[in-house]
């Protein structure tokens, strides 16, 4: 007989993660070999350093940054789970493993499902970008003490320095990892809402690229998308092919419009940074300067398309290609309108 301090440990894990075999999506999977046990074992985890940034200042590796164990608290957690996934042609990780996962304050007793927003890091990050330099547990705490309908779990995942698609030599499957590892992952090991009216996905810089890419290609997944800052052409992304190759246009967001017309869409990018001071960084601008052309006729092709029934909200802003100013635009636009769209929590069936 087990010792009773293990049987409660195991009864809190159970009833926190909420988890259940199966899955209700309505979208098939796509045929990669998942184990039948689907953690990752951890002497193969790759992803726990994350990347060593020295600008912005202040990285903090994914497995610090995420580190709380689950267990029934009236506070939010951010914790780290290890999803397995594909493999490369040699046999080696075809991406960079560990999720952090933000749950809300009392999930672990609180009886509800919860919608999910997926929210992708940008070139250059990691897993742990949006905690550390997005202040995501602040921002979700805040606006769950004043909005209690918006309660949700959000799920920040590693695209391998912010590359969310397939590679054509197949060295990183990031789609394929995010759509038949990860998703599946989180809905069988928390209590989700498990359709797409439950679920969105965002993302700053590459990560907004990989979030209108992603949600236009599964779009039975994800009922809103967004971007800030989104690098929509996939501007020096490698792996893609030439920009004439049906590989490259097939993960190009503007080709793609046609499969969004159900889909809620927001996007922010910067046209301007008029501030003066020097923490705002507004050299950086030059980056969404960039990628303003693609997210204008992105725009333009949604806004096209005769049946869309979808909302969409477009704004330039004066910002720029930073945290500091994706912060902001995540608490006072992407937040409001992803949960103005998504289901809200509901009591277990």
């Amino acid at each position: 007989m087990r010792p009773r301090w293990i049987l409660i440990s195991a009864w809190v894990t159970a009833a926190a993660l909420g988890a259940c075999a199966g899955s209700s999506d309505p979208e098939p999977r796509r045929g990669a070999p998942i184990a039948a046990h689907d953690e990752l074992p951890a002497p193969l985890d790759n992803g726990a350093a994350g990347v060593p940034q020295a600008f912005p200042p202040g990285h903090v590796a994914p497995a610090r940054a995420c580190g709380q164990k689950i267990q029934s608290t009236r506070r939010s957690l951010v914790t780290r789970v290890l999803p397995d996934g594909p493999r490369s042609p040699e046999g080696s990780l075809a991406f960079t493993s560990g999720v952090c996962v933000y749950l809300p304050p009392g999930y672990a007793k609180s009886g509800l499902r919860y919608p999910v927003l997926y929210l992708l890091h940008g070139g250059g990050g990691d897993a742990a970008d949006a905690v550390t330099f997005g202040h995501v547990r602040a921002l979700m705490d805040t606006r769950i003490a004043v909005h209690p309908r918006d309660a949700a779990i959000v799920v920040m995942p590693d695209g391998a320095i912010g590359r969310w698609y397939d590679s054509v030599d197949r060295t990183f499957r990031n789609e394929t990892y995010m759509i038949d590892s990860v998703v599946p992952y989180i809905d069988r090991h928390f209590r989700t809402i498990r359709t797409r009216a439950g679920r969105a996905i965002d993302g700053v810089s590459n990560g907004g690229h990989g979030a209108l890419l992603l949600a236009a290609k599964h779009p039975k997944l994800f009922g809103v998308a967004g971007g800030m800052s989104a690098n929509l052409d996939a501007l020096s992304l490698p792996g893609l092919g030439d920009p004439s190759a049906d590989s490259y246009r097939q993960n190009r967001s503007t080709d793609l419009a046609a499969r969004l017309d159900a889909t809620d869409l927001i996007l922010d990018i910067a046209s301007r940074c008029t501030s003066t001071e020097p923490a705002d960084l507004c050299a950086t601008q030059v980056v969404d300067r960039a990628f303003i052309p693609a997210n204008r006729a992105f725009v333009d092709a949604i806004r096209a398309r005769p049946r869309r029934r979808g909302a969409l909200s477009y704004r330039e802003i004066d910002a720029a290609h930073q945290w500091i100013w994706w912060n902001r635009t995540l608490r006072d636009r992407h937040l409001p309108f992803v949960f103005s769209h998504l289901a809200d929590p509901a009591k277990v069936a």
